[in-house]
């Protein structure tokens, strides 16, 4: 069967067939039959930068694909179709009356695949496999059967599609891009990989960065309607504000979105308040110099360096605090002047971690119209009082409530945790529930760490790399008292929580594993002890997990 992108249901009986979708789905029905070297893109819309005319937005109902024979974009029109002196027409009465056309499907064809093309050539595929490969341009008439004579913007007929190639559309189509280009090449795997990157974006969209641990893994990660709706609203809108839930795929979203914009020579500033999620996420754009990534305070304190703005932490503790709260965004103000050029885009992630101050200090590294995207869960809220946060400027939030990280298991319990009310959909509604496992005093922890972790690598199988050990309190805090199986234990057991390592555990507090994730999750020394085991923390740890999670409790702590 074709790959489609994104995928299709056309059994659904729920379909919107109006405004002519019907003539799309038959199409789409058609090209089922077809085997999996064969991709199709539908629904496209895109965003490009002319060097001469400027920004570009376009959008196309089809391109077919395959690796021997190159591209061909579509145009689908439904309904009765005429071509008659010089003029297209819609029939549009049982009387045969006709409207005529505002634009001829096969010019609507040829103006998509310039684009197409104009988009294709500032990716890495360059002009050398687009001149090595067909890439051709047509109209596909569902309802009707096209007779002769053939319009002048096709060669001869055998360039159109019509009723007669639903049944089996396969012969016609490589008729018609191997006359396009009779010699095309073989496209090379990266090559489709970058072809598939620039389409249709969403498709890899929630693949994680890790390896997969099992069916359930498997299923998870699949885009939903929400987060194409969300991509799609970000490529048109300069500003935006997406909320979703924990594991609705938001950071993924905001990657994407650098990406896209990357690719349209944006110059980009991407943030968070997380060091590890900064230092994740700078790992997806290794080398490109048209992005920064860094978290607010290092981002702060590198600048400064740069334009000689001297950035000194005080040594008191309250001092300090109100120094990371507000201080640190006096002096990116200050900064901001001197910073040339200015960018086109900022991203910030986990936004509900930023104070009010830092939203005019970033906004100053930005151009006078720049792009502004924020993403954040108000579940998540571990810095700031839930009802004194605000957003930088004023809209009406993208809403994400399909968790495409956790089973339905996980995250109900982590919702339970965490003490809120939310109704998320899930993903995937089956898998272990969570196992809780008590303790009396913070000696007994090494013991049961030690009993579990033999159970999951030994018996279940499951890879040291895949497993996560995440509290409240840091690895030699006396409240989690494993410091002394750390140290002794340093080939299997990592304190590098960005970094997997084969055949190592990764330790880390909560908060420093915010916007993380791992298959595995071991949520240790959970006391009750406040601040540090506040629920929205709780919610946060238990968030991280993927397919399984155990809770390491005091005793005396509610089930």
């Amino acid at each position: 069967m074709a790959i489609f992108y994104p995928s299709v249901d056309t059994d659904q009986d729920d379909i919107d067939e109006s405004g002519g979708y019907h003539a799309e789905r038959a199409v789409l029905e058609a090209l089922e039959i077809l085997d999996d070297k064969w991709r199709i893109f539908h629904g496209l819309e895109w965003r490009y930068i002319d060097d001469r005319e400027g920004e570009k937005v376009g959008e196309t109902d089809l391109v077919i694909f395959h690796p021997d024979l190159g591209l061909l974009v579509v145009e689908v029109k439904g309904g009765g179709v005429r071509f008659e002196d010089g003029k297209w027409h819609y029939d549009i009465a049982f009387d045969g009356s006709m409207s005529e056309m505002k634009q001829s499907p096969f010019s609507q064809a040829r103006r998509n695949r310039f684009a197409l093309e104009q988009r294709l050539r500032k990716t890495s595929l360059g002009t050398d496999i687009l001149v090595s490969t067909a890439l051709t341009h047509t109209a596909w008439f569902p309802d009707v059967t096209w007779k002769d004579p053939a319009p002048p913007e096709v060669p001869h007929t055998g360039f159109i599609l019509d009723e007669r190639h639903l049944d089996n559309p396969e012969k016609q189509l490589r008729s018609i891009l191997r006359e396009s280009h009779p010699d095309g090449l073989r496209w090379a795997p990266s090559h489709i990989k970058t072809l598939i990157h620039t389409l249709a974006p969403e498709v890899n969209l929630i693949s994680p960065l890790g390896t997969t641990l099992g069916t359930i893994r498997d299923r998870l990660f699949k885009m939903t309607q929400g987060q194409i709706a969300a991509l799609r609203a970000l490529r048109k809108q300069k500003r935006l504000l997406v909320e979703g839930c924990a594991g609705s795929g938001k950071t993924l979203l905001a990657v994407r979105l650098a990406h896209d914009h990357l690719m349209e020579g944006k110059r980009i500033l991407f943030t968070c308040y997380n060091k590890n999620l900064a230092e994740h996420v700078r790992s997806e754009f290794q080398g490109n110099p048209s992005i920064y990534v860094m978290n607010f305070h290092e981002l702060t304190k590198k600048l400064c360096e740069k334009y000689g703005v001297p950035y000194a932490v005080p040594a008191a503790e309250e001092a300090k605090h109100l120094f990371f709260e507000i201080g640190a965004a006096e002096l990116l103000i200050k900064v901001a002047a001197s910073v040339s050029p200015k960018y086109d885009t900022i991203i910030v992630d986990e936004a509900l971690d930023f104070k009010d101050a830092w939203w005019i200090a970033l906004e100053s590294l930005g151009k006078q119209d720049c792009s502004y995207y924020l993403f954040y869960d108000r579940g998540q809220n571990l810095y700031n009082e839930q009802d004194k946060w605000s957003p930088p400027f004023a809209m009406e939030p993208v809403i994400l409530d399909r968790n495409v990280r956790n089973t339905k298991q996980i995250g109900n319990f982590a919702v339970r945790l965490g003490g809120l009310t939310i109704s998320n959909e899930y993903a995937v509604t089956e898998g272990p529930k969570p196992e809780i496992k008590t303790y009396g005093q913070a000696a007994d922890i090494p013991a049961i760490l030690k009993s579990l972790i033999n159970d999951l690598t030994r018996k279940q199988k499951i890879s040291p790399d895949n497993i996560v050990i995440l509290s409240p309190y840091r690895y030699d805090n006396e409240r989690l008292g494993i410091k002394e199986l750390i140290e002794s234990n340093k080939n299997l057991l990592s304190l590098d929580a960005v970094s997997r390592v084969q055949g190592k555990i990764r330790i880390s507090t909560i908060q420093s594993f915010k916007g993380l994730e791992a298959d595995v999750v071991i949520l240790c020394a959970i006391d009750g002890h406040l601040p540090a085991c506040k629920p929205a923390n709780l919610y946060v740890g238990a968030t991280r997990a993927r397919s399984l999670l155990y809770v390491i409790q005091k005793e005396t702590m509610e089930s």
